[in-house]
């Protein structure tokens, strides 16, 4: 059983000391397998959106993505690994940047029901050339969040962990614990305070109990529960009535006030629907090929390069800015 760490802060500071104290509480704990990847030691180019990885996996291929750089290192340790710990800073209400560009390459090409949709293509076609989807893809992979921001003060630090979850479900991972960590800025260094160091390693012998366990045997193992049942995030996406929205799992749940009290109720039916589930990406692969079928109706889809040609004359061009060449 291998356990992964990733973390995108500063060398031997906060992030990456929570990190190894999980991963250390990890492998005491269980004998699990473990290593840590620094994020900001790679050469990591953001998505370009070319769908080059949908087309390949549509076509019976991989669906490996064409950037030339170092995902396909980082790749090999994510298909690989059997619980992922991914710890990172809060620099502005969010996440590092880098958690959401790896979201990105992790993208629709890395969707459980997606790869499984294009196994059985390459099956029915009797596809035998290149390669197909990576058989790793399925594994049932436990998630902890760390997520770490130097302000005292909650709503500073408000979208660190949901942000986190961009990298749970897009593979089919499930988070069994997170830790939220206040006040341990650049000078604040953790090792000061040792209820978060202890509070990693328990985060680290969670995720470590929790893998190689089928997915519904994975259950939240956090001490601190959040108004959804799923995420365990406090977010709630409320319009002018019921329901509201859980905005990371994409759940709705009816909200009720009792004086100061507010409840959230979410129904099996929801929670059994939860973004990372295999029905909910399965009948999200639906929506998508749906909506390409409308597409492909549209008398008038020829016309797209002759007014797309608008965009590229030299009166759109003109107010570009470029940057000077590189020295």
């Amino acid at each position: 059983m291998k356990l992964l760490g990733l973390t995108c802060g500063r060398k031997h500071h906060s992030n990456e000391i929570l990190l190894k104290e999980a991963l250390m509480a990890a492998r005491e704990a269980t004998g699990v397998d473990v290593s840590m990847i620094r994020l900001l030691d790679l050469d990591l180019k953001p998505c370009t959106g070319c769908i080059a990885c949908v087309m390949g996996l549509v076509n019976g291929g991989s669906g490996e993505c064409v950037i030339k750089d170092d995902w396909h290192f980082l790749n090999e340790h994510l298909m690989e690994c059997d619980g992922l710990i991914l710890a990172a800073p809060v620099f502005v209400l969010g996440a590092h940047g880098i958690v959401k560009l790896l979201a990105d390459r992790l993208g629709p090409a890395r969707d459980v029901a997606f790869r499984l949709k294009a196994k059985k293509v390459r099956e029915e076609q009797g596809i035998t050339k290149g390669k197909g989807p990576d058989a790793r893809s399925w594994k049932e992979r436990a998630i902890g969040h760390i997520s770490v921001g130097g302000a005292i003060t909650p709503n500073w630090v408000s979208l660190g962990l949901p942000m986190q979850h961009l990298l749970s479900f897009p593979w089919g991972g499930k988070t069994v614990d997170q830790m939220q960590v206040m006040g341990a800025g650049r000078f604040m260094n953790v090792v000061l305070e040792p209820k978060f160091i202890e509070r990693a390693k328990e985060l680290g012998r969670n995720v470590a109990a929790s893998m190689g366990k089928p997915r519904a045997e994975m259950i939240w193992k956090g001490p601190e529960t959040g108004t959804c049942p799923v995420c365990n995030c406090n977010l709630l996406t409320v319009t002018t009535k019921n329901p509201v929205e859980c905005p990371i799992c994409g759940i709705e749940g009816t909200l009720s006030v009792d004086g100061d009290t507010i409840k959230v109720v979410f129904s099996q039916a929801e929670i059994d629907m939860a973004r990372g589930t295999f029905a909910a990406a399965q009948e999200h692969v639906e929506e998508i090929v749906g909506n390409l079928g409308v597409f492909m109706q549209r008398p008038d889809k020829e016309e797209i390069p002759k007014r797309v040609e608008k965009y590229k004359s030299a009166a759109f061009e003109a107010d570009l800015v470029v940057p000077p060449p590189a020295r």
